[in-house]
């Protein structure tokens, strides 16, 4: 397997788009940008043995593990309100793998592009004696001024999930799609409603505290309210939503006439719930349980530990 041929490959089935002049095959790609959007850029990797692993029951197929590392960079795009326009991959892989596992790989970065009209501008290829990873550089445009971030929650918005929480573990970490068809209807229909947003990535205990940290403010969170997936108790489908990430949903802080219009008209088919709500940070953060009872607010997401 060399690479000059793997690339070739690569190159012939890179996805186009009208925003690339200079695509794979050179030494830098080349946008053309229109100066009436603002740039989204994002940089995000998967890891064998920490976002998937290649054996045992668990394991990941190669085309799973492209699509997850395409898609988890577009869900970013989504939580700032925006759309992704073209891509660049690298890709480090062991030393005598199979080329199979390379083309599977790519047959998912590609399948996801293609999804959602993604071009695949270029990327970089090697090989060591470490396990497989990729990484995705992801440009994305929103209009200008109005990207969403994890600032701007303001004490009286509404908070709302997309689709539901928990259960990623089993597998919904490898085949997800990001939220890019739901945060464009939620702009069509709220203009500039949105307050703040992030996507679920660390559990809803962590994600949702980056809000309340980047926006000065608190939250009370009814656990009756959290949408659980496939949970085989509310408890622990609880716990999972809270605490293990990778749910790749989003959640978003909205004012409240926006929160009345999402109630009333939200038509698309991905569930959208209201969970609490943003009070003023001397408040603090809260979870009112199954019992009626209120808590403070537990910090048990995923971390990277270096």
């Amino acid at each position: 397997m060399g690479e000059l041929s793997l690339i070739e490959k690569f190159r012939a089935g890179a996805p186009q788009h009208p925003a690339i002049i200079v695509g794979p095959g050179s030494d830098c790609a080349v946008l053309n940008w229109p100066s009436s959007t603002d740039l989204l850029f994002k940089i995000d990797q998967v890891v064998e043995g920490t976002h998937f692993l290649l054996s045992g029951p668990e394991a990941a197929t190669p085309r799973q593990v492209g699509w997850k590392a395409m898609a988890k960079t577009c869900s970013d795009i989504a939580a700032a309100g925006g759309w992704p326009i073209a891509a660049m991959v690298a890709m480090n892989v062991r030393k005598g793998t199979d080329e199979s596992v390379v083309m599977g790989v790519y047959d998912g970065l590609v399948a996801c592009c293609k999804k959602f009209n993604v071009g695949l501008a270029g990327g970089d290829f090697s090989s060591s004696e470490n396990g497989l990873s990729v990484v995705v550089s992801l440009t994305g445009s929103c209009p200008q001024n109005t990207a969403w971030t994890r600032a701007g929650a303001k004490p009286g918005d509404v908070l709302f999930v997309t689709g539901a929480l928990g259960g990623s573990r089993a597998v919904k970490h490898l085949s997800f799609t990001p939220r890019l068809y739901e945060a464009f209807r939620i702009r069509e229909m709220l203009s500039n409603g949105v307050h703040a947003c992030i996507d679920i990535t660390d559990g809803l205990s962590r994600d949702l505290k980056h809000i309340c940290t980047e926006s000065h403010c608190g939250a009370v969170v009814h656990a009756s309210s959290v949408p659980l997936l496939n949970a085989p108790n509310e408890a622990d489908g609880l716990r999972a939503a809270l605490s293990d990430g990778e749910d790749f949903e989003l959640l978003l802080a909205v004012s409240p006439e926006a929160a009345d219009t999402l109630a009333t008209d939200w038509d698309y088919d991905t569930p959208l719930t209201r969970i609490g709500n943003i009070v003023e940070h001397a408040l603090g953060m809260s979870l009112i349980g199954f019992d009626g009872v209120a808590r403070a607010w537990t910090d048990s997401g995923y971390e990277h530990v270096v």
